[in-house]
């Protein structure tokens, strides 16, 4: 277990369950801590300076990464301690995550919910099963902020009137 995760570890995840385990679940749970601890880190940095970028995949977004926003994703964890592993260290870069996914479409915010959010759009990886970021446009400013790393099952109850 001295290795980092990699894309192709993640394929021993049960969101691949035809894939046999590399590791154990226990092994998943300790690296998932790893890797979250190494997100707050980064997270610190970000307190005086969020990462401000602009990106397009099919949408052009100016995105800002804050300390919270990363916090909250580590913070909303799945029972799959290996998927959290890799939500944990896909974490570390959301950058990277925009550049390399396909776009999945977008939807309106529940009613009553988020208030501050115009919509959600919806980027995904094939890692042996899909890993969705959710993104959302917050109204006042126009802004992209990431707000979580989800699975599959998380996404198929979301994406009611999903649109291109």
């Amino acid at each position: 277990m001295n290795d980092d995760i990699t894309e192709e570890s993640f394929m021993g995840c049960s969101l691949a369950s035809h894939y046999k385990k590399q590791r154990t679940d226990e092994e998943y749970f300790v690296e998932s801590k790893r890797y979250r601890a190494e997100v707050l880190k980064i997270a610190d940095e970000l307190k005086e300076n969020p990462l401000r970028f602009t990106i397009t995949n099919v949408i052009t977004m100016d995105v800002e990464i804050t300390k919270s926003d990363l916090k909250t994703i580590v913070g909303k964890n799945t029972q799959d301690n290996c998927f959290n592993a890799f939500k944990n260290k896909l974490a570390q870069d959301i950058k990277g995550f925009i550049e390399k996914s396909t776009y999945e479409g977008w939807r309106e915010v529940i009613p009553g919910k988020h208030p501050e959010t115009a919509y959600f759009a919806y980027f995904s990886r094939e890692l042996g099963g899909k890993a969705y970021l959710c993104i959302r446009k917050i109204r006042n400013t126009g802004l992209f902020k990431p707000y979580a790393i989800i699975d599959q099952n998380t996404f198929d109850a979301e994406i009611q009137n999903l649109r291109k």
